[in-house]
């Protein structure tokens, strides 16, 4: 259906190059958005919500766009200004003569780690080793009244009770272990 991929290839270019008046056109007013952080069920909430996108975007590379009917899929490229640079999105919409809906899937870790807490607010996580920011660490547990952040509750159970691990030069004893 070359009217469907039209319709969303106009959407995109609108949409990306700060231009939502244009963008708004090719929405159903009662468009169902779903992405990795938000929901919205009508056109003018999205569109109002992600008014910040275009000034961002330095480019948008359509790496392949499928058309099934009246839905049409689209794996893109967007690229951002500093510090994302280029990240990988993949879209699906669903059309009759305007898009109702769009279901987007991106990797959000580019912008999490943009939004970083000063070092200070980070600890390494004594399992997998890896930063954790302490405000959002799933578990903590104590050694000594030294606390240890968890990026994951199931890497508690790698710290059993009375289980030892050495973790850089620190020697973890872990006595007790909720999750």
């Amino acid at each position: 259906m070359r009217r469907a991929q039209d319709i969303v290839e106009q959407y995109l270019h609108a949409f990306y190059t700060g231009n939502p008046a244009t963008a708004r056109r090719y929405l159903r007013d009662g468009l169902a958005f779903s992405g990795p952080n938000a929901s919205f069920a009508s056109a003018e909430a999205f569109l109002r919500a992600s008014a910040h996108v275009g000034s961002s975007v330095r480019a948008v590379n359509i790496q392949k766009l499928f058309v099934d009917g009246s839905d049409v899929a689209v794996f893109l490229e967007l690229v951002l200004s500093e510090p994302h640079g280029a990240i990988p999105i993949a879209d699906w919409y669903h059309l009759d003569d305007h898009i109702t809906s769009i279901r987007t899937i991106l990797d959000t870790a580019p912008f999490v780690a943009a939004s970083r807490a000063p070092e200070a607010d980070t600890a390494v996580d004594p399992v997998c080793h890896m930063t954790v920011d302490k405000a959002s660490a799933a578990a903590t547990r104590y050694d000594a009244g030294t606390p240890l952040l968890l990026l994951q509750y199931r890497l508690c159970r790698r710290l059993r009770p009375g289980a030892s691990s050495v973790s850089g030069h620190v020697r973890l004893r872990v006595r007790h272990c909720r999750y």
